[in-house]
């Protein structure tokens, strides 16, 4: 017999050194049939290894104040923005804000967000598994796509998030939703769907623009147009809450619409206004967009239901990317910007990864013979890294150290089970988990900073102070890059950053935001300011601050505390110090 005629097991049982019936051999050779469930676990723990957790960060900062306030309403007086939190259009908080009697908001928060990881990771192989119904690794390629913490290009959305937030936690149930739409399973879509809303109305309108164009293009559906209405009345009721609080926060317009325009364009010109993006983004959506409808088209005859609406999707995706152009620079209309209509392709990052995962994971799984499936493992893996191109440069060497190994390479390759490449797949995204953690821990030099971002002590001290030793209504002057100081301290603020991003569920907190920061000496509407120099200036402005200057804002507005580095010098009387900050009383 011809030596190209033998099998690939054959081949490495003619191998002197590795014969079928040596120990090695047969560990090399044997299929691991591993359940599904047991990837999902590796994926949520590898995830959890690659980002951490943070908390009172980011939007937390936003959130835990209203939390507080709806428990406690005369929280935050004198505090434009305390003033801002009921128009909040998430019903998830109003939840926390009940959860938080019975149970301590920290471990609530952390077991939340632990649930929420590994509900994204499931739902990811889930909606795989309807792309695919027979392809185990097809799911698992999906699960270690969101593992490696999947991020979209444009408008800086969210998908996977370090820390516990509701739109962190629509994404699965959109992509169940979507799973359940594409099962034609009506009630359970509504379901979800009308969950997913109550949690992020915003990202609950994109998921009805890409489900709702489906439905109108695809004649299947619209021949069962009843049972389908009948749903969308069963999403309504579900979604009702929600949107009442979207309707009501909508209808807080801002009194001075070039005003809101100039300070949105400071302040989060990363989520509306396209032309300030990155144009390589814009390439690479493009070729995003191009290489995952040909893919689809090509295996149209296999895969036809998934070709049709995935070119849906991504013409839906195009039309949210055209209305962010409209909306900023044609319209200048702050009620379509607060629709962040550049994050509506978030939703189609999510879909169109999967769907391309998954085409290849098929392909892969009915490869035959050495070539072939060598070029199916190729395409496969670049459909994973083409997403997040996240690789770490040790684990890269390793990796291709072991493909050199021609025992290894012939049984990667070879006729043998896909078991054997989604193995491969999660130990990668492993190692990926493992890197981050070991730089984390290099940097923060202790276990619990590498697990988990909180403020610094100093900061916490001042917190624990300000709660024991001031009243509630009591006003802190604080550095404007402070963002967790109002929810770790229940205390009103008198401005920061963060605060801006309530002009977008409350618009006529513009004017109040804008006036504060003008006080500290920045105007927004200063001509040729930009987010990072506004950033910058900030710090600097509130470094140079002095005793006048205090003493000039708390002839205007109430301010009661000012915080600042325990080596700046002040004739206000220091009522708290640590190693890094003292608490001066302003009078």
């Amino acid at each position: 017999m011809n030596q190209d005629q033998l099998s690939d097991e054959e081949k490495f049982a003619s191998n002197p050194n590795l014969s079928l019936g040596s120990p090695l051999a047969k560990v090399w050779l044997i299929d691991l049939p591993i359940p599904t469930q047991v990837y999902t676990l590796i994926f949520f723990i590898s995830s959890l290894l690659i980002t951490g957790y943070v908390i009172y960060s980011s939007n937390q900062s936003l959130q835990i104040p209203l939390v507080y306030k709806l428990n406690d309403p005369a929280l935050y007086p004198n505090d434009p923005f305390g003033d801002t939190l009921p128009y909040y259009a998430s019903m998830l908080w109003r939840v926390i804000a009940l959860l938080v009697r019975a149970i301590s908001l920290e471990p609530l928060l952390l077991t939340l967000f632990l649930a929420e990881r590994l509900f994204v990771i499931y739902a990811a192989g889930k909606l795989a598994q309807t792309f695919a119904p027979k392809s185990q690794l097809a799911c698992v390629g999906a699960m270690a796509l969101f593992a490696l913490v999947i991020d979209p290009i444009l408008g800086s959305g969210t998908i996977v998030a370090p820390y516990f937030e509701q739109t962190g936690l629509s994404i699965p149930l959109i992509l169940l939703a979507t799973a359940s739409f594409y099962n034609q399973r009506p009630i359970l879509t509504a379901v979800w769907l009308g969950v997913a809303f109550n949690l992020n109305s915003m990202y609950g309108v994109y998921a009805i623009t890409y489900l709702g164009a489906v439905f109108l293009l695809d004649s299947t559906y619209r021949q069962a147009w009843k049972k389908w209405l009948l749903c969308f009345g069963l999403f309504l009721l579900i979604a009702s809450p929600a949107i009442f609080l979207t309707l009501s926060a909508f209808g807080r317009n801002a009194a001075d619409n070039n005003l809101w325009l100039i300070a949105s364009q400071v302040r989060f010109p990363y989520h509306l206004f396209p032309l300030t993006w990155d144009k390589a983004a814009f390439g690479r959506f493009g070729i995003l967009i191009f290489l995952v409808t040909a893919v689809l088209h090509q295996n149209r005859r296999k895969m036809a239901q998934l070709f049709k609406h995935g070119a849906i999707w991504a013409g839906v995706s195009l039309l949210w990317l055209l209305y962010a152009f409209v909306a900023a620079y044609i319209a200048k209309s702050p009620s379509m910007l607060v629709m962040h209509p550049g994050r509506g392709t978030d939703l189609w990052y999510c879909f169109a990864a999967i769907a391309l995962v998954s085409v290849f994971a098929v392909q892969l799984e009915q490869a035959r013979g050495w070539q072939k499936r060598s070029l199916s493992v190729a395409i496969f893996s670049a459909s994973i890294l083409i997403w997040n191109p996240f690789i770490g440069p040790y684990i890269l060497v390793v990796c291709l150290i072991i493909l050199t190994l021609k025992p290894v390479w012939y049984y990667l390759l070879g006729n043998g089970s896909p078991n054997r490449i989604a193995l491969l797949l999660a130990l990668w995204v492993f190692l990926v988990g493992v890197q981050n953690f070991h730089s984390r821990l290099s940097e923060a030099k202790s276990l619990q900073g590498a697990l988990m971002y909180r403020p610094t002590p100093s900061i916490e001290q001042v917190a624990d102070w300000t709660k024991a030793n001031t009243s509630q209504d009591a006003v802190f002057l604080v550095d404007l890059a402070w963002d967790e100081f109002r929810s770790l301290t229940k205390r009103p603020v008198f401005v920061t950053w963060k605060d801006g991003s309530a002009i977008l569920w409350d618009r006529s907190y513009v004017q109040a935001w804008a006036e504060r920061l003008k006080e500290i000496g920045l105007d927004i509407t200063q001509k040729g300011l930009t987010e990072k120099t506004a950033r910058k200036k900030l710090g600097s402005l509130y470094k140079k601050l002095q005793d006048e200057d205090v003493s000039q804002i708390k002839s205007r507005f109430p301010i009661n505390y000012w915080v600042v580095p325990a080596t700046k010098t002040s004739r206000f009387p220091t009522v708290f110090e640590n190693k890094s900050y003292k608490v001066l009383e302003v009078k």
